[in-house]
């Protein structure tokens, strides 16, 4: 009897060791007399006891690597500091187990060897205005080294970008010639449009007095083609005469009323104007 108990608490201490149950964010990978026999996944799993034994608990969650800083030279010899963070996943254990001995370390050297490989491929302005892009081409490097050593890195980023005190300074003069030739342009363009504006106020207001001329001239031609119309042919001659007088007249009046006026030199037979317009109109 008390074998038969004996074997019964045996089973059952064998059957406990050949039990495992996986937590969700975890995979067991499984040697059998020191050589990978398989992984098991989340949940109740039977192994051999004593044949079969746990080589390492792998989690298979992302993992976050967020305090990676190195320093790197730009394509401009710049020297400056950069912290980095990553997110990567182990999806396949059993090569995260056996080809790496410590899978952080590996991430960590992987990401400064790319970081420094693309970043001096740019300058430090680049870095600074477009990370997005530069984050974009670290993931695809970093994707295609991973898959040798089984993990898959999700995310990649420039999280900071550090400067010492004197390319901070130089940046610094750089942005104050960068804003002055800025403000330079704009005052030039300003003058420059300022000079069309003034130079078409000047066309349109030359243009203005031409037509205004223009028109005078025509209701003059005008006028005299009426009068010259409605008279006998023999008379048009004397209508002409008449209406050129009497524009004589018009321009001496107005000479005299300007504020300006203080010696109007009268053209040649003046008086004969105003005589000639007087024979006309009593011939008339």
């Amino acid at each position: 009897m008390e074998l038969i108990l004996a074997i019964v608490v045996l089973l059952v201490i064998v059957v406990l060791m050949g039990l495992k149950i996986v937590p969700q964010a975890e995979n067991y990978v499984v040697t059998r007399l020191g050589a990978y026999h398989r992984t098991l996944d989340a949940g109740v799993n039977v192994i051999v006891p004593i044949l079969d034994k746990v080589h390492s608990k792998v989690p298979v969650n992302d993992q976050v690597l967020n305090d990676i800083s190195l320093e790197v030279v730009s394509a401009d010899n710049v020297v400056f500091g950069c912290q980095l963070l990553v997110v990567y996943r182990i999806e396949n254990p059993e090569a995260a187990v056996f080809r790496v001995n410590n899978i952080d370390s590996l991430v960590i050297g992987l990401v400064q060897s790319l970081v420094r490989s693309e970043l001096g491929k740019v300058e430090l302005d680049q870095v600074q205005s477009d990370r997005g892009s530069l984050n974009v081409a670290l993931l695809e490097a970093l994707e295609d080294a991973g898959q040798t050593y089984g993990i898959r890195i999700s995310r990649s980023e420039i999280t900071d970008v550090r400067l010492n005190e004197t390319t901070q300074k130089a940046m610094a003069e750089v942005l104050a010639a960068e804003r002055e030739r800025r403000a330079a342009i704009t005052r030039a363009e300003g003058l420059r449009r300022a000079a069309e504006l003034n130079a078409d106020g000047e066309l349109y207001e030359a243009q203005r007095r031409a037509d205004a001329i223009r028109a005078i001239a025509e209701a003059n031609a005008e006028a005299n083609r009426m009068i010259a119309a409605s008279l006998e042919g023999e008379n048009a001659r004397e209508a002409l005469t008449f209406q050129t007088a009497r524009m004589q007249v018009e321009a001496l009046e107005g000479l005299s009323k300007s504020d300006n006026a203080k010696l109007i030199m009268l053209p040649g037979g003046p008086s004969n104007a105003f005589r000639e317009a007087a024979a006309i109109l009593k011939d008339i």
